[in-house]
């Protein structure tokens, strides 16, 4: 079952002491002796759609960040009631730097995992097994009567596909990068907290606190002050809110994002350059980022990961793609 689990909807959380990262940057976590990004095929900010079934991708700049939560957030999420176990996963805080690449502008939608299932004739693992999980209010429950199809709630076709499983995932990134001719894959977990990030250090890229006009969660719980509001025990559609400085959509709530990378407890010994960590896994997992409709505020925050095995699929878990530009 995934890791995410009803835990992030009680809200029950902590911290640990994280490691500093050794190095002297800005407020925006830029060190100010970086090179010059290397010029790149497409100018960042530019939109790519390889194909009239391909999502649109945006260019992301190249660029360095601190990955992970500072000490003062940590403190923060405890505040909110995240556990020890969740916010150790969180560091230490440590320099990334990543190479420019595509993102999807939006999560993949329930329209463009249609077109992919029409044309290949692809069953999902909740459609061949014993269906979705799906958050009641109480608990989680796996219904063999739910799949994308059919996810307990109202979706359109521009709202997130959901009910998906990393294994979903791969196999319509198979199909997409074989009608486009491109090589698509899914965001490395440091690709998507920096893409989410946007150039900022806060734990949203707006700021430190947050409210559910700018995202789609539990507006029952609150995070660092910010206000209860709206829960609107649904998805939105994938263009919903504002875009952040990179001209991505729903980087935080709406659903979580499936990442190539395998699940670790920490980053220690994690890659630096970006790359999708793929070694040295804690078993099967593989990371999950962004939090979702049916969360608390603090699993929203950039820095925030969770774990499901390849084959897990929620209710509120879908995927963005990625390419190099």
């Amino acid at each position: 079952m995934l890791l995410l689990c009803a835990c992030l909807m009680q809200g029950a959380w902590a911290q640990m002491k994280i490691i500093g990262p050794g190095f002297t940057a800005d407020p925006n976590g830029y060190r100010s002796d970086e090179p010059e990004a290397v010029p790149q095929r497409f100018a960042a900010g530019s939109s790519i759609k390889d194909c009239a079934e391909c999502p649109e991708l945006v260019v992301v700049p190249a660029g360095g960040f601190t990955m992970g939560s500072s000490a003062q957030e940590q403190a923060l999420a405890n505040a909110a009631g995240v556990p020890a176990e969740y916010t150790a996963r969180e560091g230490p805080q440590h320099y990334v730097r990543v190479p420019s690449f595509a993102a999807g502008r939006y999560a993949v939608t329930k329209g463009e995992f249609a077109a992919f299932v029409r044309s290949s004739g692809y069953r999902t693992e909740a459609e061949q097994g014993d269906g979705c999980y799906m958050w009641t209010g109480k608990e989680w429950k796996k219904d063999a009567a739910y799949n994308w199809r059919n996810v307990g709630f109202a979706q359109g076709d521009d709202h997130p596909v959901v009910c998906v499983s990393w294994n979903d995932a791969q196999a319509y990134i198979q199909w997409l990068s074989r009608i486009s001719g491109k090589s698509y894959r899914l965001l490395s977990e440091a690709e998507r907290e920096y893409a989410a990030r946007g150039g900022t250090q806060t734990a949203f890229w707006w700021g430190d606190s947050i409210t559910t006009s700018q995202a789609n969660y539990s507006g029952n719980y609150t995070y660092n002050g910010s206000p209860k509001g709206q829960y609107r025990q649904a998805t939105v559609p994938v263009n919903s809110f504002s875009a952040n400085p990179f001209g991505l959509y729903n980087v935080h709530g709406n659903v979580w994002e499936w990442t190539q990378d395998c699940w670790h407890e920490n980053y220690a010994g994690a890659p630096t350059d970006g790359s999708a960590w793929a070694t040295g896994c804690a078993g099967n997992a593989r990371v999950l980022r962004g939090g979702s409709w049916y969360d608390s505020p603090a699993s929203l925050r950039s820095a925030f990961r969770v774990g499901g095995d390849p084959d897990d699929r929620g209710d509120g878990s879908g995927f963005r793609l990625a390419r190099d530009p």
